[in-house]
């Protein structure tokens, strides 16, 4: 790739400078010999025999071993560990779940009831939320004796957050848990500090809204606190983490490279975000699990890749040079680009360069199939990010619902769930970009959530800069309410889409499961990325924490368990 000309062009709206990232090159310097992943792999494995056996063996024996086994299955979620099982639970549901009746017809444990909940919905099994009834008193309301169950009460806040578009006793239960919840976050009112850390985090991002990489740090750092912890278990969440760390360790300093390596980088103006730490960190979000370490750098590629292609348009592009960039999209054709200058030039190169790469890896899977769906995705990028264009540079006013539907796929919805499916190797079939590319409701819903979040956090910026197409501002002017009255009826339309996310997921049954996982991934990451307060952008926020905590922050460990 060639260096970009004409740095000194000006600015088509008032973008404030930008620091680079924080992170810098503090990945460059990390090197471990192919030795420690393979000391780690080995004492993983000979754990996992033991793990597999104290949990999965007796389970079908009765009951109460079923009982427990679903507990087991939620600490392997929790602690990072469920994907080394996935078969052995998946048969281990589907036949808990055709008992289920017997399973619950004298609990009456909230704890027990709500990790039941919690884990066969997971799975995509539809236990009904009347079964929380069983949990209120004769005036219709929940018992206030529950209060005394700090850890049922927590399990049910977190049960809350599986409800569908029909589940108005989760409603319910939102109110009551929260309200008895936050004294006990707080300190306000007293419980043991790993249960009040482990209640203040779920109280920020509730672990079904969570990415899994940080659910399992932060769930390993509690469970090392509880008295009735299984040592072997949790040996296993620290190796296993410790073994994650090595690859995204790994992945970090291959993409930094990369990033240096290209010509384009040493030359950009200060407006451009540099965020390969941050890309890489969403494309984590995506997927934790080490075999998708080439998913993750292929994920993080793509994200930077958008966010120039973003940054260029909306900076530094006029209407007809964004729309002669969109022209050489569309055609996919290299030598077709004479009309292209400075930034536009470098972004259609920045392009193809990519997807050259993705073609030689495509290509050595024998899925070039894939490729041509990619490229589909992407073209409706760069459509939409000329259209969103052409309306805040005119001052147009379009309707709330039109502006999130296309604003939905410019922000790179379909094009990060499409590139996630490529991660995913063979898991990711034709028939799963059909799927995509049919926009069934999921997506569509995933997309509209993705352009209502962004621009909540963007709104005051988007208005100092000018930029007018924003879902926050033109919510205000359809229903003509204030910023603070549109502010909350978006988080309610926001909870809504929640809920059908999870309705169609339980819905999709004939859908392999890591296809819709990689759509529930990518709703979680909205989560985090928006509730962390969006550093991608640099504002200060829990992003930078969290990222320490993946990587930097060492697993604390205890004398009975040292690795």
């Amino acid at each position: 790739m060639e260096e970009v000309k004409n740095l000194d062009q000006g600015s088509f709206l008032n973008f404030t400078k930008l620091p680079p990232s924080q992170w810098g090159d503090q990945f460059l310097k990390f090197s471990k010999a192919d030795s420690d992943f393979d000391v780690l792999e080995r004492e993983i494995e000979v754990l996992k025999p033991k793990v597999r056996e104290n949990i999965f063996m007796l389970s079908s024996r009765d009951k109460d071993a079923t009982k427990k086994t679903i507990h087991s299955i939620h600490l392997l979620i929790s602690l990072g560990l469920s994907y080394h099982f996935e078969n052995e639970i998946e048969e281990t549901m589907k036949h808990a779940f055709e008992k289920i009746e017997d399973l619950l017809a004298d609990e009456n444990d909230l704890y027990t009831i709500s990790i039941m909940f919690r884990v066969f919905r997971t799975y995509g099994h539809n236990m009904l939320s009347d079964v929380f009834n069983r949990f209120k008193g004769n005036d219709g309301k929940f018992k206030e004796t529950l209060l005394q169950d700090v850890k049922g009460m927590l399990s049910l806040y977190e049960a809350v957050h599986f409800g569908t578009t029909t589940d108005h006793i989760l409603d319910e239960a939102s109110s009551f848990t929260l309200n008895h919840l936050e004294p006990l976050a707080t300190g306000r009112k007293s419980c043991p500090p790993h249960i009040s850390k482990l209640i203040r985090n779920a109280l920020h991002i509730p672990q079904h809204r969570n990415i899994q990489a940080l659910v399992a740090r932060e769930y390993i750092s509690f469970y090392e606190h509880e008295e009735d912890r299984e040592d072997t278990l949790l040996k296993l969440a620290k190796l296993n983490f410790k073994f994650l760390q090595l690859h995204y360790f790994q992945e970090l300093k291959t993409i930094t490279m990369w990033w240096r390596e290209l010509d384009h980088t040493s030359n950009l103006p200060a407006n451009f975000r540099e965020r390969t730490i941050e890309t890489w960190f969403a494309a984590l979000m995506m997927y934790f699990e080490p075999q998708f370490s080439l998913g993750r750098i292929m994920s993080a590629k793509l994200y930077l890749v958008i966010t120039f292609l973003d940054d260029a348009c909306d900076i530094y592009g006029s209407i007809p040079e964004v729309e002669s960039l969109v022209d050489c999209l569309e055609r996919w054709d290299p030598d077709y680009m004479e009309n292209l200058e400075g930034h536009m030039k470098t972004a259609f190169k920045f392009v193809m360069y990519l997807f050259k790469e993705y073609e030689e890896i495509l290509r050595s899977q024998g899925r070039l199939f894939v490729l041509e769906k990619m490229i589909e995705e992407f073209k409706i990028i760069a459509r939409k990010n000329l259209e969103l264009v052409k309306w805040a540079r005119g001052g147009h006013v379009t309707s709330f619902d039109e502006y999130v539907e296309s604003g939905g796929a410019e922000i790179g919805t379909y094009a990060t769930i499409a590139c996630s499916f490529m991660g995913i190797g063979e898991i990711g079939r034709k028939e799963a970009f059909e799927w995509l590319i049919s926009r069934p409701k999921l997506v569509r819903t995933l997309g509209a959530k993705t352009r209502v979040m962004d621009d909540i956090a963007d709104y005051e910026e988007d208005m100092e800069k000018g930029y007018t197409a924003n879902a926050l501002n033109y919510y205000m002017k359809e229903h003509k309410i204030t910023k603070e009255e549109a502010s909350r009826e978006l988080e309610k339309v926001v909870r809504d889409m929640n809920k059908i996310v999870n309705e169609e997921c339980l819905k999709m049954t004939a859908m392999p499961r890591r296809i819709l996982m990689q759509s529930v991934n990518y709703g979680r990451s909205l989560d985090v990325l928006y509730t962390a307060d969006d550093v991608y952008n640099n504002r200060e926020g829990k992003l930078k924490e969290y990222i320490s905590l993946v990587l930097v922050d060492p697993i604390r460990s205890y004398t009975s368990l040292e690795t």
